[in-house]
């Protein structure tokens, strides 16, 4: 049976984030792992002392224990370690939703260098939709030491792209204040996939909680369906 690994974002809640696609994609019949990375899902104090290792692991952990054929399907930070996943094993399909390969607020880069001059930063508003704004499941700050660690994942990342043949989905999302649009096409050009699709979303950065979320999920459901058919699509 199909398996899919889903990876939420950084600061992202590791299952609220991911709004209505999982249970959309178990209708379908996927076999889902969706684990939280370490530090998400609790209190922004966890984030201190996690090392972008330590996401990897957990990552590689999960994907690792699925069935094959087994795809990805990542949300931002989630999209970065789904490329290594991609890159270093076989991978029957990735969707990247808003890659973090770069950063709107480009003080953002700076983390390695000043997390100790300024221990904490705010998250961004992620959500167009004010009802769903008010409640964001995401942390509303976070260790500035901690976005230190995604800045040396991201800084990998572009190298393993090229290497990555599955077939890839990306999108972006065109009121995005956290990750620019040239980031996320960045990351798509860079893909070595030769089966590869870009589509763009009228959302915030939060593509499955924002007011095209069940599109998405639906989108990418029928998506994976073509690319990694789940016994549903299969008849």
């Amino acid at each position: 049976m199909p398996s899919v690994l889903i990876l939420h974002g950084f600061t992202s809640h590791p299952i609220l984030t991911m709004g209505p696609l999982p249970e959309v994609l178990r209708a379908a019949g996927y076999t889902l792992a969706q684990p939280a990375l370490p530090g998400h899902g609790t209190k922004p104090e966890d984030l201190i002392g996690v090392r972008w290792q330590d996401w990897e692991r957990v990552a590689r952990e999960a994907y690792l224990s699925l069935p094959e054929p087994r795809g990805i399907v990542s949300l931002s930070m989630g999209g970065l370690l789904g490329a290594k996943l991609a890159a270093e094993y076989p991978c029957a399909a990735l969707v990247a939703l808003v890659p973090a390969l770069g950063f709107v607020n480009p003080a953002a880069y700076l983390a390695p260098y000043i997390h100790w001059l300024m221990p904490w930063a705010g998250g961004t508003a992620s959500v167009r939709d004010p009802d769903q704004r008010k409640q964001s499941p995401n942390y509303p700050r976070f260790p500035t030491v901690a976005l230190a660690e995604m800045v040396k994942l991201q800084r990998q990342i572009p190298a393993l792209l090229p290497k990555i043949k599955a077939p890839a989905l990306v999108a972006q999302a065109a009121h995005d204040s956290t990750i620019p649009a040239r980031a996320v096409r960045h990351y798509y050009d860079l893909l070595g996939s030769a089966q590869k699709e870009y589509r763009v979303y009228d959302s915030e950065h939060d593509l499955l909680l924002d007011t095209q979320a069940e599109q998405v999920a639906t989108e990418v459901r029928d998506w994976l369906a073509k690319t990694l058919p789940g016994p549903s699509s299969q008849g």
